[in-house]
């Protein structure tokens, strides 16, 4: 459905103004006529604007299609936004801070109030009863260490540092998922820039492929062309409309995909506002870095191996705590307590095998009826002090087992670390390589392109001026539409290859791959 022409103001205030110069003949009626049809058609060009502003709303409403101004940033902060990946990888994240949060208030004081009471109705032999009873209440304070301790007694890692581990692993996973994001929608939007400005080219070509049947049908009828000429750009106009059609659908295509990339209905249209040389936003240096150096910042910056550094430093902190399990356990305690009517307790230990620590202090006050006990047993304070001792003097093997398992568990880590490192060198290389490929390319291309339109003007001129061939002509067009589409290529594959290479060093996403 096509959409109904609206006249520009320009237009509607000129029909409001000019009138038909015979319209104004002497007379009154004459002009009041003249006045009535202006007002008529000043009615019924508005009436048409009313309409055409309507069918809009009224087409976007009914298809969900918008056409949005769309800068290559907004795109890039639209899908870290709304990407199903990067939503999943932040709920990750608010879950594992949660965690955190739980495994840090575990070792922080607790408060604890416990009430109870009782009573006791007794009947004796001569018919009369007693009755007695008794309250307590009871505040606790206490808190666990688990872990925790300062060198020399702390052991590996405590539950709060490998919670802290946790919550740095799904951070870097959130961040792979918006750099991946980020390299797709780079990608996508590159596409539909590098379409249009294939589909302005095909245009170019489709015009020209036009004016030269043209100028063939004439020359025919000259007498200095032949059948075989017209045949020859006929086919040329009809190669060229083809082409044409195709990089339309091309284009409709692309727009889907950035849409759905976006997360958006794939009907979606998108005015894009960056021209096809976007080097504003791609500042990147990093293709006249040496090899070496590049190298050194993905090693520095990439993902994976931060993340294989955290899986080593567990690894690590696991063996140390299976070789100190296999020593003597040493725990301290310290115990007192003081009982009366109100009565106090503490208590403290420290585990040197584990480097756990708690503490646990309590306050009793107790009421009672019953009678008070004989002098003889008065409560008292009373204060411990102590040291526990044990060694597995025979567990089966057991512990040496762990122990070989931990230290081949490290080996393993350690052979992954270096795999990573290997791998991420190996992308540098492959990414920076790609790069210098694709500047030399590009080169290649526009001076390709240079002469390419000085064969096609000189051929054109020569067939203009009847020294030359219809076949000429086509073949120089030909190689002129191929040269200029390979220069959209080659660029497309330039900006694309810097955001790679922006991947392959781990900075693409951040500040520091533009500089």
């Amino acid at each position: 459905m096509r959409k109904p022409h609206v006249s520009s103001k320009a237009q509607i205030m000129s029909e409001l103004q000019n009138v038909n110069g015979s319209q104004f003949m002497s007379g009154a009626q004459i002009m009041r006529k003249s006045q009535v049809m202006t007002l008529v058609k000043a009615l019924v060009i508005l009436g048409v604007l009313i309409l055409a502003f309507s069918w809009q709303h009224a087409l976007e409403a009914s298809t969900g299609t918008k056409i949005a101004a769309l800068t290559l940033a907004d795109a890039i902060n639209l899908a870290a936004r709304q990407d199903p990946e990067v939503v999943a990888a932040k709920q990750a994240l608010e879950l594992t801070s949660s965690r955190l949060r739980e495994s840090r208030g575990n070792t922080k004081p607790k408060i604890s109030l416990q009430g109870s009471g009782h009573g006791t109705l007794t009947a004796l032999p001569t018919g009369a009863s007693t009755s007695s009873g008794g309250s307590s209440v009871t505040v606790t304070v206490s808190q666990s260490l688990p872990g925790v301790m300062p060198e020399p007694f702390s052991v590996g890692l405590s539950p709060v540092e490998l919670s802290e581990i946790s919550l740095q692993e799904v951070e870097l996973d959130l961040a792979k998922t918006e750099q991946k994001v980020v390299l797709d929608t780079i990608a996508a939007y590159l596409n539909v820039l590098r379409l249009q400005q294939l589909k302005d080219l095909s245009n170019g070509a489709h015009e020209k492929a036009a004016r030269l049947l043209d100028e063939v049908e004439s020359k025919l009828a000259l007498g200095v062309a032949t059948r075989l000429d017209l045949l020859k750009a006929q086919n040329q106009l009809d190669q060229a409309t083809f082409s044409l059609m195709r990089t339309e659908d091309d284009l409709c295509s692309a727009m889907r995909s950035l849409a759905i990339t976006l997360g958006l209905p794939p009907e979606t249209q998108f005015q894009l506002t960056d021209a096809f040389d976007v080097s504003e936003v791609f500042q990147m240096k990093h293709d006249e870095y040496e090899l070496e150096e590049l190298m050194a910042i993905a090693l520095e910056n990439r993902i994976e191996m931060k993340q294989a550094n955290l899986s080593y430093l567990k690894v690590e902190a696991s063996l140390e705590t299976t070789k100190r399990s296999m020593k003597p356990s040493v725990s301290l305690f310290a115990n007192y307590s003081h009982q009366d009517t109100t009565s106090f307790s503490a208590s403290a230990s420290l585990d040197l095998a584990s480097g756990d620590a708690a503490w646990k202090a309590s306050l009793d006050n107790q009421t009672s009826t019953e009678p008070a006990p004989d002098k003889g047993f008065a409560r008292k304070s009373t204060s411990t002090v102590g040291i526990n001792v044990s060694f597995a003097l025979w567990d089966g093997g057991m512990a040496n087992e762990k122990l070989k398992q931990a230290e081949m568990s490290l080996k393993i880590q350690e052979a992954a670390k270096e795999r990573q490192k290997q791998a991420i060198t190996e992308d540098v290389y492959t990414a920076s390589t790609a790069l210098k490929q694709a500047r030399v390319r590009l080169q290649l291309a526009e001076n390709a392109v240079l002469e390419a339109e000085e064969s096609f003007r000189i051929t054109e001129a020569r067939f203009a001026r009847g020294a030359g061939v219809a076949t000429e002509v086509i073949d120089a067009a030909q190689s002129l539409a191929s040269s200029e589409s390979g220069v959209v290529e080659t660029l497309f594959d330039y900006y694309l290859a810097q955001a790679r290479l922006g991947k392959a060093i781990g900075l693409l996403g951040t500040e520091g791959w533009k500089k």
